[in-house]
């Protein structure tokens, strides 16, 4: 099941493994800023690349809430393109995250991806590429801090 956020029904779990709260596009929407809003992969209202997936599209096809249900996931060439895709390189954490999810639960792990996405000064949240805060300019860990 995908954990959604209230009221507009974000969806924050990809299937994939990104959390979608540290996505810009997400946090966007969320503003009230994003010319073209997303409230998560698994929502009704996917943007951007996250509309046509093929990871996602795989992962529906199959039955699967998360990557990590399939037995060929080490062997996914869309999943290893997708990690390696230097244009997106906050990509390399997602198998880390799968692991994570599966170990301990999606609820869990979200709670502690909001956390981690939140300055840890002024508590504003931050994407996967900030390296300072958007509120307060104080620096945050980006992406890199989880490699």
């Amino acid at each position: 099941m995908a954990l959604k956020e209230s009221p507009m029904e974000f969806h924050l779990d990809g299937y994939c493994g990104l959390y979608c709260g540290a996505c810009p596009v997400m946090l966007g929407t969320k503003a009230g800023t994003e010319a073209n809003p997303c409230q998560g992969c698994k929502s009704d209202h996917p943007a951007g690349f996250c509309a046509e997936c093929g990871i996602k599209s795989c992962a529906r096809q199959k039955g699967y809430e998360f990557c990590h249900e399939c037995a060929e996931l080490n062997a996914c060439g869309q999943m290893r393109e997708f990690i390696a895709d230097a244009k997106w390189p906050h990509h390399q954490g997602v198998l880390k995250n799968l692991e994570a999810i599966k170990r301990e639960g999606v609820e869990p792990w979200a709670k502690r991806q909001g956390e981690r996405w939140r300055c840890q000064a002024c508590g504003a949240t931050h994407s996967w590429r900030d390296e300072t805060c958007g509120a307060c300019g104080r620096p945050v860990a980006n992406y890199r801090a989880d490699l």
